[in-house]
Order: structure tokens, then C-alpha cells, then sequence
């Protein structure tokens, strides 16, 4: 009986010791986080719609609301397992979001302790109509038909030119060079070219993943074109392929270049959100794989509005972000 007794103490006191333990474990440390707000001039913004989400336990986030002051700011201060996501919309601007994640905390608290992060808006002016179109990316649908062949690509049908496809303007000229014995063993090279004297493209650094939705620039360049890119992409061995994509490179591009007495008269511009990706490894050829914008205008203005291609599907969509 005594010992019966001894034993059911012993787990009752364990049992305490248990709960303490647990109960401990889920006072997670607080998290004070600052937004700035500014327009592209540096200068504050009063009376955005800021948001933060705090990542809580067991997927139980919260979300807090409120506008800005006068001096562009919005702070919070909450329990959070160090990750933070933020977002800050207001008439008349693109809508800009991010995230910040916290790795070091000190007692009960995360540090750095309250950083300032500065949220640049850029104020919507001028979105122009234009052909947007993803080429694919789970399930990519245009396959270069040839190898070691200049074969030429529409971007307002968003297909080969003749014999190839239906298109009938040769915008980029695409060429693939190919060695392929299996999947860890082959050698790839994308060449991409362009037919008129005037027409080119050039890289333009900028990570997509956070801040503005828009955020390459509004224009394009007049001149720094070039007219060739390549892209590799190598499987030797057991692994993944090696490839010399960079993940912050983005295109602009010059194309249907007119010219005059040896002078551009004029050309329609556009870009490309991401790189131009292509997978040798699923094709008898290869898919290309990227995001374009092309105005046709005849302007240099980069800033997307309705899209001229119709009933595409989720897969072929594009926002200006992604």
C-alpha cells in the first residue's frame, strides 16, 4: 500500500514537473518590429494600410492593422517565434510586402531589437496594355524545335515563326546546342540572338521576391543593348545539373527596330521578370522557360496594365511581380 502510494507521488510530482516544462516552453520571446514608410523621394507616407503578421505556435499567427502616422511609421510589439511577415498598400501606389526573420534572442526578447525596416511605394503613373505571358514553369508548353537551328519566336503570338509555328515576326531568334547521353551525363547552350540592327537586350539586377510589386524600372534604356546572351546548363554525374542562371537577373529588351539613313526611328520595348530558363533534360530539344512584357506602343514605358493575350490559363498568367 505504502509503496502503491510512493507511486502515484512520484507521478503526480512528475506530472507537475511536466506541465511546468511545457508551459515554459510556449512563452515565446517578443518581437518589436518597425515599418517606415517613404514614397521613391525618400519623403514619408501618412495613412498607408500597414500590416504585420507574427508567426505564433502551431500555426496561430496574428495579424495587426493600422495606418501610418505622419512620419511614415507603424511599429509593433509581439510573442513570435522570430518570424515576421509585412505588407503596405495605399491608393494610387503599388502594393509592396516582405518578410523579416529574426535569429538571435537575448532573455525574452529578439534581437535586433525593434529594426526599422523602409518600405519604398512606387506611385502607379502610366500602366500601359501589353502582350504578358509565362511560358511555363511546372508545366512548360514551348518547346524549341530544332537543334543547332536559329529558329525564330513571336512574342505577340507567342510562338516559332514559319516553318515551325504561326508566328510571323522573329522578335528573339533562339538557338540550342546539344549533347545528350542521359540524364547525368549531358552538355547544353542556349544562344539567344536578335534579327535587326537596333534590337538587343540587357540584364537588369534586382530581386523580386519582396518590397514593390513594381520594380524594375519604369522606362527603358535607350541604348546598352547587346546582341547575344547564353545560358549554360551541365549534368555530370549523379546530383543536380550546374547552370550560371542568377537569381537576381532580370531583362529588358529592344525588338521590330526600324531604322533610318543608319538612325533607330523606332522599336517596341519590354522585359523579362526572372531569367530565361531552359530544361534540356524532360525534351528530345528543350522548353524555354520565362516571364515576358512586351508594349507595343512604340514607347519605352514598362509599366504593366491590362494584358493583351486572352483566355490564358492559370499556368501561362503573370502579375508585374512574379
Amino acid at each position: 500500500m505504502i509503496t502503491r502510494i510512493i507511486r502515484i507521488v512520484s507521478c503526480v510530482i512528475i506530472s507537475i514537473f511536466l506541465m511546468s516544462s511545457s508551459a515554459c516552453g510556449v512563452n515565446l520571446p517578443t518581437a518589436k518590429v518597425t515599418l517606415k514608410v517613404v514614397d521613391e523621394n525618400g519623403m514619408p507616407i501618412k495613412g498607408a494600410k500597414a500590416s504585420f503578421t507574427i508567426e505564433g505556435l502551431k500555426t496561430k499567427n496574428k495579424t495587426i492593422n493600422n495606418l501610418t502616422d505622419k512620419n511614415g511609421i507603424f511599429a509593433v510589439s509581439e510573442d513570435s517565434t522570430g518570424y515576421v511577415w509585412y505588407g503596405v498598400e495605399m491608393d494610387g501606389y503599388y502594393k509592396s510586402r516582405g518578410e523579416y526573420r529574426f535569429t538571435k534572442r537575448e532573455s525574452d526578447k529578439w534581437q535586433p531589437w525593434n529594426p526599422e525596416i523602409t518600405v519604398v511605394m512606387r506611385k502607379i503613373e502610366k500602366p500601359v496594355p501589353m502582350y504578358a505571358r509565362n511560358t511555363g514553369n511546372v508545366m512548360p508548353d514551348i518547346e524549341i524545335p530544332a537543334i543547332n537551328k536559329e529558329v525564330g519566336f513571336d512574342l505577340m503570338e507567342c510562338d516559332w515563326v514559319a516553318p515551325y509555328g504561326n508566328g510571323r515576326h522573329a522578335d528573339f531568334i533562339f538557338k540550342l546546342q546539344k549533347t545528350f547521353k542521359s540524364r547525368d551525363d549531358f552538355d547544353s547552350t542556349l544562344i539567344v540572338t536578335f534579327p535587326n540592327k537596333f534590337d538587343g537586350i540587357q540584364v537588369v539586377k534586382e530581386n523580386l521576391k519582396g518590397g514593390s510589386m513594381f520594380k524594375l524600372p519604369r522606362y527603358a534604356p535607350e541604348d546598352g543593348y547587346q546582341k547575344k546572351i547564353t545560358h549554360n546548363k551541365t549534368g555530370k554525374g549523379m546530383g543536380a545539373p550546374t547552370d550560371d542562371y542568377e537569381e537576381d537577373n532580370n531583362y529588358i529588351f529592344r525588338v521590330r527596330s526600324e531604322e533610318r539613313d543608319g538612325k533607330l526611328i523606332r522599336a517596341m520595348y519590354g522585359k523579362i521578370n526572372g531569367e530565361i530558363r531552359f530544361d534540356p533534360m524532360n525534351s528530345k530539344t528543350a522548353y524555354i522557360i520565362f516571364k515576358y512584357f512586351l508594349n507595343p506602343d512604340y514607347t519605352r514605358n514598362l509599366e504593366y496594365g491590362e494584358n493583351l493575350f486572352k483566355n490564358l490559363k492559370s499556368t501561362e498568367q503573370v502579375r508585374p511581380d512574379n
